[in-house]
């Protein structure tokens, strides 16, 4: 009976990265720059993958992880645009962003995907300088109402959850969000308003589903 071949050493992480950022091992190689067939050959286990080219993967797989999150100023140079475009983008709603459990002057440090960056890009920013092209407006925001802090107490009883709880619900940074907004010393944004009545909208049930991790995270 034959024995399986004891994989390489590098193998499995460099498939691993590579089913990561789900390229193929075609995109793969180009994004290291060796060719394809050389590739094959280390996660194939026919070859041991040098150092040098192993932690170039790793390198590679965390510039262009997805889910990783980009200070403003690193997306827009990566996107060859102003640190001020994407801050203008974050505030109308057209770049989807997310908040550091952290504060720089009493301001929440925002965040953003490679992928959030493009679409921006694609949905607004090249429209939005096309001499031929309609000029996008931005996205419909729900209003905020005056009594906002009675509000979101509210729901959060009805929803019988933590301000924890509702804060990982509707993708906030942490409980102090929430807090903030209860507490009246920070008003909702739109786009914190439009999560809590999303929230509140779905069916009654003790174990309420999280909101779709795909979708725009702004500002909270």
């Amino acid at each position: 009976m034959r024995r399986r071949a004891t994989p390489r050493r590098g193998t499995t992480e460099i498939r691993a990265l590579r089913s990561r950022l789900r390229l193929s091992q075609l995109q793969f190689a180009r994004l290291l720059g060796v060719s394809t067939e050389t590739y094959r050959t280390w996660e194939s286990g026919r070859r041991i993958v040098p150092d040098v080219w192993l932690n170039k993967a790793r390198a590679v797989a965390a510039t262009n992880d997805p889910q990783r999150l980009w200070s403003l100023q690193a997306l827009a140079t990566q996107l060859g645009v102003h640190v001020r475009t994407l801050r203008d983008a974050a505030r109308s709603g057209r770049l989807a962003i997310v908040y550091e459990n952290r504060v720089v002057f009493r301001n929440l440090i925002p965040r953003a995907t490679p992928a959030s960056g493009r679409a921006f890009m694609e949905q607004y920013y090249k429209r939005s300088y096309s001499r031929f092209a309609l000029k996008p407006s931005p996205p419909e925001r729900p209003s905020v109402p005056p009594d906002w802090a009675r509000q979101v107490v509210r729901i959060r009883e009805k929803l019988q959850m933590t301000q924890a709880e509702l804060a990982d619900q509707i993708g906030a940074a942490s409980k102090a969000v929430v807090y903030q907004r209860e507490s009246q010393k920070r008003k909702p944004s739109p786009v914190f308003w439009g999560r809590i009545q999303e929230l509140e909208s779905q069916p009654d049930s003790p174990a309420v589903q999280a909101l779709p991790l795909d979708a725009p995270l702004r500002d909270l």
